[in-house]
């Protein structure tokens, strides 16, 4: 464990740095008055003073009148350990309220750019990883771009039982793709005239946009749990209207 010096330790405890020199200048005199206090710790008697009020108000010291003098005591380091005991407790207790503000925050979306081949590996590699249904609108011409780490990425997916929906335009190509729907744990459908350049993949709370053009690849993901749910909505639409 890192050394830690007697005043840092306190600090961390969350002392000032004045109040550490007049904890440790009252653990020094033991019961003292607050000017005996001041001189101590190198302090004015107006700061000394206040800090010690805090002191009382925090439960960390206690005072005594004798023959209308004031002196003070502070609490023992094992008061001061049990105190920061007491306010981990407070906070556990809490706890569930305060998660539950962090869950009710309006949270922004994030977004990552990854560029080349490689980059939409990485989106297909977090397909897999997240293992939930995917919907996808897509284009033929990914196996044409993604020759032979697509067809991989599908047979990795059909073995994770990852179940996908895809939509693709009406060709040759989707209807041999077709054929292969139940082995690949998938379900295709094509719609007419259909042209696009890119893909879509829609998957638990992220959207991610392939632009697909042999030497500019370029991957789009957000991270956005109202943006995947309307992109869901325009699917939907998409897919009854598929074949």
């Amino acid at each position: 464990m890192e050394d830690i010096s007697i005043e840092e330790a306190l600090i961390s405890f969350g002392l000032s740095t004045k109040e550490v020199k007049i904890y440790l200048a009252c653990l020094a005199l033991g019961t003292a008055t607050a000017n005996t206090i001041a001189q101590k710790s190198y302090l004015n008697r107006s700061t000394t003073y206040d800090i010690l009020k805090s002191f009382l108000e925090k439960g960390l010291a206690s005072k005594i009148t004798k023959e209308k003098t004031t002196y003070f005591e502070v609490a023992s380091p094992e008061k001061l350990i049990a105190s920061l005991e007491e306010k981990k407790e407070k906070l556990k207790t809490i706890l569930p309220q305060l998660k539950l503000i962090q869950e009710l925050t309006i949270q922004k979306p994030t977004v990552e750019v990854y560029q080349g081949k490689e980059g939409f590996k990485t989106i297909l590699e977090d397909i897999l990883a997240t293992k939930k249904q995917t919907d996808v609108i897509s284009t033929s011409k990914i196996f044409d771009i993604m020759n032979y780490y697509f067809p991989f990425y599908i047979k990795r997916r059909a073995e994770l039982k990852i179940y996908a929906r895809v939509i693709q335009e009406h060709s040759p190509q989707t209807l041999e793709l077709k054929k292969s729907d139940e082995k690949q744990a998938r379900e295709t459908r094509s719609i007419k005239g259909f042209n696009i350049n890119s893909m879509i993949f829609i998957y638990a709370d992220k959207v991610a946009i392939i632009k697909l053009v042999e030497n500019e690849v370029i991957s789009v993901l957000i991270h956005d749990q109202t943006i995947a749910d309307d992109k869901r909505t325009i699917f939907a639409v998409l897919w009854k209207s598929a074949q």
